[in-house]
């Protein structure tokens, strides 16, 4: 039994082909998949990669079951029956789990009415499913209206930043003014804006990978943002903690933004409630959604997604 698990994420989505001993046979990431289909273009987008993922997966070995974790889907939606039905007419099958990445990681990481997760990706949610498997989630509203601590909001906040130290006269150097320059190609705002809102999202939250190395250096500015991206975590993992019925719990961090870890961590700790023990998880989401087969049946599986 070999098991295709996909992490769908707005900036890209990651897949893994894990064996029945639960050993990765190959693991590997491609373009953006998320639940976000409600027009013609994301939909053919969208049934691209997943044809193939599909078919690179198949020459990998044979595909007996798929979990699909997309983010931002609810998995009682048409277009969750849409990516179940791409995915059975690709590889031939039927065993496909489909629902939101962060349920699947839940179960892989925890169990029901234990812990507290926290996505930061492109996004930021806090999640948690109770002992009857009821999703209690606090923000994850997405980059237009909230999402504080994310890497979209990372990259957003050091890109107004850098644009405005360029109003004044005499603007300070620094790293990640360096790094800025390289990945735009310019200080110019007209070819900045072309690229900013050709690329969209995507591009915006890329910037974080500029903030993270200009923060390996020392630069303040890179610092300031990190330690308020913890501070915005550290927050929102208290609002979910004040929605459930626990007393003391673990919160895991995950996501790419957990790549950052060591900046968060002063702001992070700094705000969060005493009674929640947290540790980031370096891991990627589609070998954790691999795993759970290893502690569920499929049947189970089927029955609570």
């Amino acid at each position: 039994m070999n098991v295709l698990a996909i992490d769908g994420g707005a900036s890209t989505a990651k897949w893994c082909v894990q064996n029945q001993e639960g050993k990765t046979l190959k693991y590997q990431t491609t373009g953006p998949l998320s639940g976000h289909i409600f027009n013609s273009k994301t939909r053919e987008q969208s049934e691209t990669i997943l044809r193939n993922i599909c078919k690179a997966a198949y020459k990998i070995a044979p595909i007996s079951k798929v979990i699909a974790g997309i983010s931002g889907l609810d998995s009682k939606s048409n277009q969750a029956k849409w990516i179940s039905g791409v995915i059975e007419k690709s590889l031939n099958i039927k065993d496909v789990l489909i629902s939101d990445d962060l349920f699947f990681v839940f179960l892989g990481l925890s169990s029901p009415g234990k812990g507290l997760l926290v996505y930061a990706g492109t996004g930021c949610i806090a999640y948690h499913l109770t002992k009857d498997y009821k999703v209690i989630r606090a923000n994850g509203y997405g980059y237009l209206v909230d999402d504080c601590g994310g890497g979209f909001w990372i990259g957003q906040q050091a890109l107004k930043q850098w644009l405005r130290s360029m109003e004044t006269r005499q603007p300070t150097a620094s790293v990640l003014d360096d790094r800025l320059v390289k990945k735009f190609g310019s200080r110019d705002w007209n070819i900045i804006r072309e690229k900013v809102y050709k690329g969209g999202r995507e591009t915006i939250a890329s910037i974080t990978k500029e903030v993270r190395f200009a923060a390996n250096l020392g630069d303040p500015n890179a610092l300031k943002i990190f330690h308020e991206a913890g501070v915005e975590i550290g927050k929102l993992a208290n609002r979910l903690f004040n929605m459930t019925e626990l007393k003391k719990t673990e919160m895991h961090l995950i996501g790419g933004v957990t790549n950052c870890h060591e900046f968060l961590d002063t702001g992070l700790r700094g705000n969060l409630d005493g009674n929640i023990q947290y540790s980031p998880i370096i891991s990627n989401n589609a070998e954790i959604m691999a795993s759970i087969v290893q502690k569920y049946s499929f049947k189970q599986l089927a029955h609570l997604s």
